[in-house]
């Protein structure tokens, strides 16, 4: 099967007919399912199908842009006209360009569909029975009350899958697209016991159904929210802290947002300035992995077309290089790295991480757990999305887990709040586990669980 490009060509042709120097359009489909159950009952069924078209048009050094979702001829020549005219009226800024043609990756002008061995498309997923979807969907919640007396319920059971294409196509002479899948299942567990209630959350995810593990999810989340039972409050301290790689990957979020050529442009990144300066301890080394087998973040091109490819981000705790795509690389006097991301056909091109990725390390949990003697586990860190600040570098979050004397779970904790910089806290890293998890759900993000040496605990 080939891509179909009669849209995008007739895009580019009413552009260049109409002015434009240079011009690109992207075209989206995403097809998408999603499932909820709660208490055996399906609370949600919905299929939602996305498409459009992206512009980018240039007249001289002029750059305007439009989308649309009516790609028949009349709905094209209305996004074209508009990208047009507001290239016309935008200041001139000769630092916005398409990416020369030596930046495509191979296979790039030959108009089909382009893999490279990637693995990041599945088409049987879209062959699964719904029913069967369903059933997956339903076992997560049965399969988590039946692990514990004490899981009382599941407060939500979700699947959800989709099946995306992009094609692009510009004047440089790109046009090439790809195909990509994934499915992914989550939980949250409720256990109770003795008037105190507790939760837990647990995930599943692949680029194929027959990849995920309606099990494996549902014992994650019950038995975390079983864990958490009895938390009791811990004295303001400074100890030993293991953070379980789920909250690792948050963690790695901010580090995401921080590497952002648009945020060292914006000065909206605490690293700003600082390439080749130790920012981590030296144990640390993150990568970020356009080409990674089956990650949830790979792609062969990125949203300009550029090849993507692995880069390291931080090596051995030094800051070597920031994510960029063509503007923001020529703003900065670097190169791009293939990071131009587009949420959707409607957005305009920023900058987006692959799979970012902390290298694991070669202790498993246990190890961790053992090895740090008094200290803090966590198993959930709560307000992240406010408490670690990207900008600034300052982190103050939630978290609950458990407490450890002498290398063994003592109790569980609840109402702690972690405290610091980021730049504290990734010096203080003591040990790096060797349980690597990638996650769809914030992004292709993969991290493995972290023991930091010490840090500010904040307790009743």
């Amino acid at each position: 099967m080939q891509p179909d490009f009669e849209t995008l060509d007739l895009a580019l042709e009413m552009a260049s007919s109409r002015g434009a120097t240079e011009a690109e359009a992207y075209l989206e489909r995403e097809l998408g399912l999603t499932i909820k159950v709660f208490d055996g009952n399906i609370e949600r069924f919905s299929y939602a199908e996305t498409r459009g078209i992206g512009l980018r048009v240039y007249v001289g050094a002029r750059q305007g842009r439009a989308f649309t979702s009516d790609l028949d001829a009349y709905g094209v020549r209305q996004a074209v006209d508009a990208a047009l005219a507001g290239a016309r009226v935008s200041p001139e800024d000769p630092e916005r360009n398409l990416p020369d043609s030596g930046l495509f990756p191979e296979g790039a002008s030959g108009g089909g569909y382009l893999d490279g061995g990637l693995e990041i498309f599945d088409r049987s997923l879209s062959g699964i029975p719904a029913g069967d979807k369903i059933d997956f969907t339903l076992a997560l919640e049965s399969l988590a009350m039946a692990y514990d007396r004490r899981v009382r319920g599941v407060e939500t059971a979700t699947y959800s899958d989709s099946t995306t294409e992009v094609l692009l196509a510009g004047s440089t002479g790109f046009r090439a697209g790809y195909r990509s899948s994934i499915c992914y299942g989550y939980l949250m567990a409720i256990a109770e016991e003795g008037g105190d209630s507790q939760t837990g959350f647990g995930f599943t995810a692949g680029r194929s159904f027959d990849e995920l593990s309606a099990g494996s999810a549902a014992e994650e989340a019950a038995s975390m929210a079983v864990d958490l039972l009895g938390a009791r409050q811990v004295e303001t301290t400074r100890v030993p802290v293991l953070i379980d790689n789920i909250s690792a990957a948050e963690l790695l979020a901010v580090m995401g947002a921080a590497v952002s050529g648009e945020a060292v442009v914006k000065g909206r990144s605490y690293l700003t300035g600082r390439l080749g300066e130790a920012i981590a301890a030296e144990g640390v080394t993150i990568v970020d992995d356009g080409v990674m087998k089956r990650g949830f973040g790979t792609a062969p091109f990125d949203g300009e077309g550029v090849a993507s490819s692995s880069k390291t981000i931080v090596d051995a705790g030094v800051l070597e290089s920031f994510l960029h795509n063509c503007y923001t690389a020529a703003r900065t006097g670097a190169a791009t790295t293939g990071n131009a991301g587009r949420q959707s056909f409607r957005s305009q091109v920023g900058v987006s991480p692959t799979n970012i990725v902390l290298r694991p390390g070669t202790a498993d949990r246990e190890e961790l757990l053992s090895g740090m003697g008094r200290g803090f586990e966590v198993r959930e860190l709560q307000g992240v999305h406010v408490g670690l600040n990207p900008v600034t570098g300052e982190v103050s979050v939630g978290a609950k887990g458990r407490w450890v004397e002498g290398g063994r779970t003592a109790h569980a904790v609840r109402e702690v709040t972690i405290a610091g910089t980021m730049d504290e806290i990734l010096q203080s890293v003591v040990g790096i586990g060797s349980d690597l998890r990638l996650t769809p759900l914030l992004g292709g993000i993969g991290a493995p669980s972290i023991l930091f040496g010490d840090l500010a605990v904040s307790g009743g």
